[in-house]
Parts: structure tokens; sequence; C-alpha cells
């Protein structure tokens, strides 16, 4: 497979620039709880990929990604795995000297430390010598004098095996205790606190991790304290990264590193901090006992047009999703679209799309269903020599002005792709504050999706759909079309995949009775609750009628919604005042 295949197979959709394919979501991490789009980057001609999103930053070679996918790359074979080949340390180690002693001295690093750790003098130079297993296998050097950002500040002898510094004098039955520099080690130990290693060069060189990997599978808690710099939280995040988060936790210090806090703050200051260190936060995972507790009482709802859905659901509770269904025409997107104004007249912003109707006559049926019965005229249409209803004149402007600022509707008949109607939610809900979001409907969503995987698209829109209601503490209203096209329908008749109703915290549905639609009785409508989360409720029916000509559904045992006045009205009283 090439990379061209690959991203054909697992990146779509998929935008390239350059010699690079940008895929919508990061194949990895999915953009993480924020959806963070078009951080991913496969490099065609480099055959690298790597993603730009801190908490993820996976990268790797084309082979690696193939490997990961299941898939096999033309381009590469596996290779026997040859390690590399070190060469031993040729340096002969003496005991330091006055220069060197004084210059440790300085540190605030006591003799008894650094003669424990085997510090050394080599040619004048600080010595550091690496252990593995009784062997010495690398050495490395430092000059006994402040750094004077001249020259190289330490170096390493040639050809060294890269270990982590003091490793043979570990517990593995303790934790471990890893810094960026062999005098941040030695400041550890003269706080008296043991199993403490240093990498070999801070935050360049990491194969230290790689060359130790079966060691450091001992350890189940691993304490990092980089220096407070850019680069010693790099290196922290690659261990962490390397080493797992799980057991990892991190020195957050006021001083520079270990050796700094020591000479500040003395040997009390290194244990504070250590003690101190944090967890490494992981995004979604949260003590139970620190989430906001929940009041089903007192939680904030939308109210619904209906009161019956209100007394047994408790209206449309922010943060969550409710998924409507119903066969055609049976009046589902105008109850919707009544819901809205209802939300619209407690206070909520609204926005809505609407693919199977155009702009202008989804306002025309919203003004209808706002005007009301006693604001409704009748005006005769001489193509069909029959009459049709308006708003009465001069009322239009007054509904218009009071939603001007609460209705937005997505502009996109015919058809939208998710990424797009994500984005425009997204828009809605920072710079608005909508609160209230429709989807009418899911068949319309455009999705780059094969016939055969279409259905598990369209559940994966629905979790996005219920994440963005969390994320945003909004109430989203999802159409999903039956199978069945005639007949009551039950909770299973949604199309798709039972993903999407599982992932609902409401599943209703409108139906109409008709003689069309093989029932008996009155020509009037149900609003069926097959699932509500949050109270355990379904299997209510609940009666209501439709006027249509304000397009109005109202409880058939009261029928207030009929009547009801929409916030506008005051202003035309106010107004005539």
């Amino acid at each position: 497979m090439k990379p061209l295949e690959f991203a054909d197979k697992y990146l779509r959709p998929y935008k390239v620039k350059g010699n690079e394919v940008l895929p919508l979501f990061c194949p990895y991490c999915q953009g993480g709880k924020n959806k963070d789009r078009y951080t991913f980057a496969l490099n065609i001609e480099k055959e690298t990929y790597n993603c730009k999103r801190g908490s993820c930053n996976v990268s790797g070679t084309f082979w690696k990604l193939c490997k990961d996918f299941g898939e096999t790359s033309k381009n590469y074979e596996i290779a026997s795995f040859s390690p590399p080949q070190y060469t031993k340390p040729k340096a002969v180690l003496n005991k330091p000297k006055d220069r060197v002693e004084a210059y440790l001295n300085t540190r605030k690093i006591s003799k008894s430390t650094w003669q424990k750790r085997g510090v050394s003098e080599v040619k004048g130079n600080i010595a550091f010598p690496y252990y593995e297993n009784g062997e010495l296998v690398l050495v490395k050097y430092r000059k006994p004098e402040k750094y004077d950002g001249k020259g190289q500040k330490a170096w390493r002898e040639k050809g060294g095996k890269p270990v982590f510094w003091g490793m043979d004098d570990c517990d593995p039955n303790g934790h471990l205790i890893i810094t960026e520099g062999e005098f941040d080690t030695l400041a550890i130990e003269e706080a008296g606190v043991g199993n403490v290693v240093s990498v070999p060069s801070g935050a360049e060189d990491l194969t230290c991790v790689d060359n130790c990997w079966e060691w450091l599978q001992q350890f189940r808690q691993i304490i990092i304290w980089p220096d407070n710099d850019k680069p010693g939280q790099e290196m922290a995040r690659k261990l962490i990264s390397k080493l797992g988060a799980w057991r990892c936790l991190v020195v957050k210090s006021e001083d520079k590193d270990a050796n700094e806090a020591l000479y500040k703050r003395g040997k009390e200051g290194v244990v504070e901090d250590l003690k101190n260190a944090q967890e490494v936060p992981i995004s979604g995972l949260v003590r139970l006992a620190d989430v906001v507790a929940f009041d089903a009482a007192d939680a904030e709802k939308i109210p619904s047009s209906i009161g019956a859905i209100n007394n047994e659901v408790g209206g449309y509770m922010l943060g969550l999703m409710s998924v409507w269904t119903g066969i055609n025409a049976s009046g589902k997107s105008t109850f919707l679209g009544q819901e809205l104004l209802t939300a619209i007249d407690a206070g909520y912003r609204v926005c809505a799309y609407s693919g199977e109707l155009p702009a202008a006559l989804y306002r025309y049926w919203i003004d209808l269903q706002a005007a009301g019965q006693g604001c409704i005229e009748m005006v005769r249409d001489k193509f069909r020599d029959r009459d049709v209803p308006r708003p009465a004149k001069g009322i239009v402007e007054y509904i218009r002005s009071w939603y001007r600022d609460k209705f937005f509707l997505l502009d996109a008949f015919g058809g939208v792709r998710e990424e797009e109607l994500l984005e425009v939610f997204e828009y809605a809900a920072m710079r608005y504050d909508c609160k209230v979001f429709l989807v009418d409907n899911l068949m319309i969503v455009s999705m780059d999706a094969s016939e055969k995987d279409y259905y598990r698209r369209q559940s994966n829109f629905a979790g996005k759909l219920k994440e963005f209601a969390r994320k945003h503490n909004c109430h989203v209203h999802l159409v999903a079309h039956p199978r069945k096209k005639e007949g009551r329908l039950t909770k299973m008749d949604v199309m798709g995949s039972g993903d999407i109703t599982n992932l609902a915290d409401n599943v209703l549905g409108v139906h109409r009775y008709s003689e069309k639609n093989g029932d008996e009785g009155p020509d009037q409508s149900v609003i069926d609750i097959f699932k509500n989360r949050i109270f355990g409720r379904q299997d209510i029916e609940i009666n209501v009628g439709f006027d249509d000509l304000c397009k109005r559904f109202y409880m058939v045992a009261n029928n207030e919604a009929l009547s009801k006045n929409y916030g506008w009205v005051k202003n035309v009283k106010q107004e005539r005042v």
C-alpha cells in the first residue's frame, strides 16, 4: 500500500497541500475533545506522519502507520532488527581534585553524596560514569565552572551507550525519579531521597528510554522533575508519551530545577516539591467526587409547547440530545418548528438546519406558527383558485423583529457536509450563544462514506452532535427517518444503526392518525415518547390535535398551545398603547 492508497482508505475526508495529505481529523486522536481539524499530516514524499495536537503528538514512518492499521507497505520490508553497536568508554576515571571538589561544593552537593554516586574527574573536568549491570557504558563530562555560554557546557565520550545515570543503584520495588541533569539527581540524593536517575543529554536525546525499556517496566510509579523551561517541559512531554501517563507524576517547581531548589530552599524545599508532584491529566478522566452535582429537579430545561412532554420528560435539558422520527407528512418538522418558537419565547436563542425546505418556505411556516389563529388572514391563490393563509397585514414585521437576533438558520437547502454543519453550529453557539439546535434531517447531511459504512458514519455523526450538546451545554434535536413508510412506529424503526437511538437521551415520534395510514378514529395525531434517559419514561402516548391554518400542534385535553401568544404580541400592544 502506498500513501495515497492509505489516505483513500483511512483518511477521508482529506485535502492535499503540496506534498502532504491533510485529513479532517487525526486517525489516532480524532481531534480530541475539541475536535481540532487538520492537525495530522502524511508527507507523500518523505513518507512520514505526525499530529500537531500536544496531547496526541504521534509521529513516525509510513511503514509504522500501515502497521498500526493492519496494512503492509510496498515500500518497506520488515528486516531483521540489528541493535546499534556501542563502544566501551576508554577514559581513566580519577578521584576529583580540589577544583572539581570546590565546584561541587558551590552546588551544595556534599562530598559523601557525590562520592556515593561515583562522580570522578578526567583531565580536569567533572566526569559522570554511567553503569549498566555493573559495566561502564558511558562517560559524560562537564567543566567545573559556571557556564558562560561559550563552547560546550557538557559532552559525552563518543560511542557510549545512552542509559540512565544511577540506574544500577535503584530499587525496582520503589518509585523512580527522573531528572534532566546529573546535578539535579545529586541534589535530590543530597535531600535524602533515593531511586533517582538522570537522562544523559537532557531533552535532546531520549534513546536511553529505548535502551533501558525492560528495566523501566519494573517501576509502577515514575516522578519526572524537568527543568522549568521550554526544553524541560518538552522532555517531560516526551517521557510521559513513552512511559505512559498512568504511572507518571510531574514536579512543578517554582525554581528552575532540583539543584536550584536545593540551593535556594534547602533539602526541605526539594522534598516538598517531590511531595507535590502532580498527576498527568488525561482528557475525559475525572474523579467522580469532583464532578459537578446534578439535580434533576433544578437542572436547566427548555420548555416544550406541549405540557405533557414537560410533565413526562422534564422538557429538553441542556447538554442532551433528542432524536425524532415519523413517517412522511406526520408533522415532525412542523412540530419542531413550534418547539423552537417556544424556546425563543422562554429566552433562548436557536439555530436550525432544514434541508428539505428552502429558507423562504421555512420562514413562511414559522411565521404562520408564530402568528397563531387570531392573526391569520386568507388570501386568494388565483392559480389554485382557493384561499391560502398568511400572517395578517402588518404583523410579519413584529414577528421577525421579535426573533431577528434569536432565530438562526443554516441556509443549505438540499444538503450540507457534516463538517460544514458542525462548523456553522459551533459558530452559532460561540458567537450568538444559541442553546437549541435542530438538524432536520439526518438523511440530508452529506457524509463521505460508501454504502457499506454509511450507517456507521451516521452513528458517528450522531455521536458528534451528542458531544456538541455536552460541550456547549445546549440541546440538539435530530430528525431521523424511519425504515418503514406507514403504520405506527417504535424506537426500533429509526433508520440506520441502533447506535443513534442508544446515543439519544430522548427518542420521540410524531404519528398522524388517518384512514390513509390505516388508522381508525379521529383525524388527530399522537406524540410517542419511546425513550427518556433521565427519568426512565418510555412508551407514552400524548394525544395532540393540529390546526392546519396556523400549523400548530396542541394537546387534545388542553389547547393552550393553540391559543398561546408569543412575545411579539407584547411588542404590538406596547406600541399601540
